[in-house]
């Protein structure tokens, strides 16, 4: 059905409306679920419904769309779930967004194993720092989160605890992305692990951000602060293609691997997600 989708959460359902056009059948798909929830492992304490056709608000932590219960019980303000080994306090109650974007399961997993001791990231758009704390998790050395949110920064230092990770201040720093960048090459910063996953659009005081306007420029900024090393980036959107995808990073940069959403984020078109790990050697 498209528009629609349920994801599991420990021990609750999420389900979520992407088109208007489902609420007419909310009560179709809340008997279709119950007929089918004999087929989990656990019956779940509650089944939640979100409406993401509501806009989102500033860092999407404090947005609009609130869960509303279907039947069951609420869960708690912050649940824990676990996903590629890493411990995540989840909200499926407030906000567009939960705190972990299941559909790069499987990317985080192709990126394990290109993890070294020697690595120190820089997570752009850090949002809760799931790539961060994977990454500490299988062995580098360090992680600066960035992220336009102070929200989103204290949930980033509470997975870091939920994994027994040391909490530097200085590893989670408030500001534009863009703008720390060239903060980070005008203080001679060098980082051997970059992690870009941006918002398809975002907007601050001083800019707006746009994948079609702004992708490739920021690339190029971001390849002045590696000097030998690997770039993680993505883009979320159909309207982008993998072609494209690919024109917008630097000549020189060698594509490791290409993904899409995981597989069991069916679409019926072409996928939304592009992401490649990408070497970089500038000298």
């Amino acid at each position: 059905m498209p528009g629609l989708c349920i994801d599991r959460y420990d021990e609750y359902l999420l389900v979520q409306y992407y088109e208007p056009r489902l609420h007419s059948r909310g009560g179709e798909i809340l008997r279709a679920i119950e007929a089918a929830l004999p087929m989990l492992p656990a019956p779940p304490k509650g089944i939640l419904l979100k409406d993401r056709n509501r806009p989102s608000g500033a860092g999407d932590i404090a947005g609009a769309a609130r869960s509303v219960l279907l039947s069951g019980s609420l869960p708690p303000d912050s649940c824990t779930v676990r996903q590629n080994g890493v411990l995540v306090a989840v909200d499926l109650l407030k906000g567009q967004n939960t705190g972990i974007f299941l559909d790069m399961r499987e990317v985080r997993n192709r990126l394990a194993p290109y993890y070294s001791r020697n690595d120190i990231m820089l997570n752009l758009f850090s949002y809760t720092a799931l790539f961060s704390v994977h990454a500490l998790i299988h062995g580098i050395t360090g992680a600066t989160n960035v992220d336009l949110s102070k929200g989103v920064l204290e949930r980033a230092k509470t997975n870091y605890r939920l994994n027994g990770l040391r909490i530097d201040e200085r590893d989670f720093v408030y500001g534009d992305s863009l703008e720390w960048i060239r903060r980070f090459r005008r203080q001679g910063k060098a980082f051997s692990f970059v992690i870009f996953d941006p918002p398809t659009f975002s907007r601050n005081r001083k800019r707006t951000f746009s994948t079609k306007k702004n992708y490739r420029d920021s690339l190029a900024l971001v390849s002045a602060l590696v000097p030998s090393g690997l770039a993680f980036t993505s883009i979320n959107s159909y309207s982008i293609s993998r072609e494209e995808y690919l024109s917008y990073h630097p000549e020189g940069w060698r594509l490791e691997f290409f993904a899409n959403e995981s597989s069991d984020f069916t679409h019926a078109g072409n996928p939304y997600l592009k992401a490649g790990l990408w070497n970089i050697k500038n000298s």
